[in-house]
């Protein structure tokens, strides 16, 4: 198979979206499409290589997956015992433990299925995961496991035949990614056999399945065409789009117009591609990607906090110079091994076995153990009382549960009934739903009925699709008829509203309508503005290691306003004041997380029973008086 060093250029493109998009460059929004143009590239050499070796006679099933072991396990392996060393000492016994699963799942090449499995939305913070990166790496490698069987069990059929069922697989494939991205984002997203056809889409090039292009200028055109749908996705597409579906197709078609038109001869995108710096950082990485994700999440755990741009500068070049040590000293060796006997199948196989033993076997370890709680004295982390309270999988719906799901007032009403009381309903996601246990408290004394109307990720916006939620369109939608068949007066709505900021969900206009809407049928509205949210994932954990009582809050000011200006004419509540003090030299508050009664919240941000009484009892003057004029 000839060098082609665009490739390595097109590498270049793909790691650095994936690189800049994580250290949280706005401008790169859709920049994880990075990982979709890897896949391209990856098809297409795996398909080169099979290809060339059975057109020569030469396939072999044991030299094809020692060559993926010396390409990719050895790097990879170096990154997760250094990640796990580094966990060792720095994440905390929950912490370890989970990380510890993610390990043994990582080093079986099932990363991506555990997380499809352990994803929900209390399920810990996503980006404070060290290994979450890994999820692509387990379906490049389910993928190298099942794509040469297929190829060896059509051999005898010739390419013709090889190409129509690939072309076959790519369909279905991308048939099932379009339909479970819409009621199974999650599957979509992490499993193979939706994602199957990115990887194809690369092997049927390499196979000829696409006839070569002749003319200079239509070459021309297809790489800059290729080019513009990379670039239009890295900076088009945001976390809130439905991905991979449809959209896919933009950065995934883009890597194959650029890489098919290579074939033919130079363009002028291929010129710009084989830039030595351009090249090199395509050499560097795979390297790159398997240790950026834990320097910076390691890094983000150290200052317990969203780093600075100065901070992410020093942090990109660090990772740089680990990236290029990593090519240079275990990639580059281990791929040109220099005795016969390190070409050995059955000694490749048998050492690469032990080391996968070893670190699953450590995985195994951390699991067993709880995390080792051991390496710390007088560590005693308490159990923290609110979710049990929130009425999981009746009144607030789980993403797999339908609308109708919600078994009405009667079973939803938090605290006794009230004769002849006006009703009030509790809408939102779970950032309203961790009001309940403070709402039980003072139930009694509220003149009004209250009514939990709560679902996971659905903030309270009529006619807005939640990618990542399938059902909550309809949910909201709902709201209507659950207003009008309950008598409902008085409407609270609470959201993280700074989540949906951030992934660009939060349609401001969209939610304008929904507040006027209810204004105009005499509804008093409430709105909860966004209690804090902390990068620690448990806060006695935090209390313990860092020694401190206060937090810095990830979400300030800034997350409020726009919600503020949306919702003009509903009484807004700044929740946040009763923990948090603004501090003169951060832009983030700084917030109490306890007092001598208990902590306040129970996770990164939901409050505790004890927080959610306290905020409860502090707001509930509010609650009795919605001033429909606020705002105006």
């Amino acid at each position: 198979m000839t060098y082609r060093p665009d490739i390595d250029g097109l590498r270049a493109v793909s790691i650095l979206s994936v690189l800049l998009f994580h250290a949280k460059f706005s401008l790169f929004s859709g920049g994880y499409i990075g990982v979709d143009v890897f896949f391209v590239i990856s098809g297409y050499l795996i398909g080169s290589i099979v290809l060339n070796d059975a057109q020569r006679g030469t396939f072999s099933l044991a030299d094809f997956y020692v060559r993926r072991i010396r390409r990719i396990l050895p790097a990879l392996f170096a990154a997760l015992a250094v990640t796990a060393m580094l966990a060792l000492f720095l994440l905390s016994p929950q912490e370890l433990k989970s990380f510890s699963q993610n390990l043994a799942a990582t080093t079986l090449f099932s990363s991506n299925i555990v997380y499809y499995l352990k994803s929900g939305y209390f399920e810990n913070a996503a980006e404070m995961n060290p290994l979450l990166h890994t999820w692509s790496l387990g379906v490049e490698q389910q993928f190298y496991i099942v794509f040469p069987l297929a190829v060896l069990a059509l051999l005898p059929y010739g390419r013709r035949v090889w190409i129509a069922v690939l072309a076959a697989a790519a369909a279905a494939s991308f048939a099932l990614g379009v339909s479970l991205v819409r009621d199974h984002p999650v599957a979509a997203f992490y499993l193979l056999p939706p994602r199957l056809w990115e990887l194809v889409l690369g092997a049927l090039l390499a196979f000829g399945a696409v006839p070569d292009i002749r003319g200079r200028g239509v070459r021309e055109l297809a790489c800059a065409l290729g080019a513009a749908l990379i670039l239009a996705s890295v900076f088009a597409l945001t976390e809130a789009t439905a991905f991979p579906g449809y959209a896919a197709l933009l950065p995934c078609l883009g890597a194959a117009l650029i890489i098919h038109a290579g074939r033919s001869g130079p363009t002028a995108v291929g010129r710009v591609l084989t830039l030595r710096p351009m090249v090199f950082i395509g050499l560097i990485s795979y390297s790159m990607y398997i240790w950026h994700w834990p320097l910076m999440v390691f890094a983000r755990f150290y200052k317990g906090r969203d780093l600075s741009t100065k901070e992410t500068l020093v942090l990109l070049a660090a990772i740089a110079a680990v990236s290029v040590l990593s090519w240079r000293l275990i990639e580059v060796p281990f791929r040109k091994p220099r005795s016969e006997s390190g070409r050995r199948p059955s000694r490749v196989f048998a050492r690469t076995g032990w080391v996968m033993a070893g670190l699953a076997g450590v995985g195994l370890l951390g699991h067993l153990s709880n995390g080792l709680p051991q390496r710390f004295t007088d560590y005693a982390p308490q159990d923290i009382s609110g979710r049990e309270l929130y009425k999981e999988h009746t009144c607030f719906l789980e993403t797999d549960q339908p609308p109708e799901a919600w078994p009405g007032m009667e079973n939803c009403r938090i605290g006794s009934l009230k004769a002849d009381a006006p009703a009030a309903l509790l809408w939102g996601d779970s950032f309203a739903a961790h009001y309940v246990p403070g709402l039980q408290n003072v139930a009694d004394t509220l003149p009004f009925n209250i009514v939990q109307y709560t679902a996971s990720g659905c903030p309270p916006i009529k006619d807005l699709p939640v990618t990542a939620r399938p059902n909550c369109q309809e949910f909201n939608n709902r709201v209507d008829e659950i207003i009008d068949r309950n008598g409902i007066r008085i409407v609270i709505m609470a959201a993280r509203w700074e989540w949906y900021m951030d992934t660009n969900a939060l349609d401001l206009r969209r939610l304008h309508e929904t507040v006027d809407a209810l204004l105009n049928r005499g509804i008093r509205i409430v709105v909860l503005g966004q209690s804090p949210v902390f990068r620690f994932r448990n806060p006695y954990d935090h209390t313990y290691f860092m020694k401190s009582e206060r937090a810095y809050s990830i979400t300030g000011q800034a997350a409020d306003q726009p919600v503020i200006t949306a919702t003009r004419g509903a009484r807004f509540v700044d929740t946040s004041d009763y923990f948090c003090d603004p501090d003169p030299c951060k832009d983030l508050p700084l917030c109490r997380i306890r007092d001598d009664q208990g902590f306040y919240f129970l996770d990164q941000g939901h409050f505790s029973a004890h927080g959610s009484t306290l905020i409860v009892q502090s707001i509930q003057e509010f609650l009795r008086a919605p001033d429909p004029s606020h705002g105006e």
